[in-house]
């Protein structure tokens, strides 16, 4: 399966999520209905679940069962939703889209919880992905808001301690 936002298979302009089956002359299973956008979808390791982003309510992280069911909020505020390796976690960004207001990366249990900030000593980061182990993060991040040419890549753990310039 690929999970995708598209606006094909609704009669308005906002962005639903479906997933493709990869078998020849299969069809594509929408996945959410909402009018609000619904995107940057990230399968759980098992394909069971998908993390994703909706501007519904302000925005947020949902997740829904891969081929499809009932959506569950996970965390308001959130934004490009990324299962560890292990699908214990989701990493995500919050704050706004954009280079040019505040924004940190967070963990937390796919169960909800309790939220942890990952790399406290970088002032702006952003768009995590996690190593194929799940031991690390890397993260996009910048010494301050609005600063493009400061931009860069970081290592940083999900346990803490000191990020790592790329």
């Amino acid at each position: 399966l690929v999970a995708y936002a598209s606006d094909r298979l609704s009669n308005v302009t906002n962005l639903d999520l479906s997933v493709q089956p990869l078998a020849a002359g299969s069809h594509p299973i929408r996945l959410t209905q909402n009018p609000a956008d619904d995107m940057n979808p990230s399968f759980s390791p098992d394909g069971g679940q998908i993390a994703f982003f909706s501007s519904r309510e302000g925005g947020g992280i949902y997740l829904i069962p891969g081929l499809g069911g009932t959506e569950r909020l996970l965390v308001r505020g959130g934004r490009y939703p990324r299962f560890s390796p292990d699908g214990r976690w989701i990493a995500y960004s919050s704050g706004t889209r954009g280079y040019q207001s505040e924004s940190k990366v967070f963990i937390i249990p796919v169960g909800g919880d309790t939220l942890k900030q990952v790399a406290v000593d970088i002032p702006w980061t952003s768009e995590p992905v996690w190593s194929p182990d799940g031991r690390r993060l890397l993260v996009a991040g910048a010494p301050k808001t609005n600063d493009l040419a400061s931009l860069d890549f970081w290592l940083v753990s999900p346990e803490g301690g000191a990020s790592e310039k790329t």
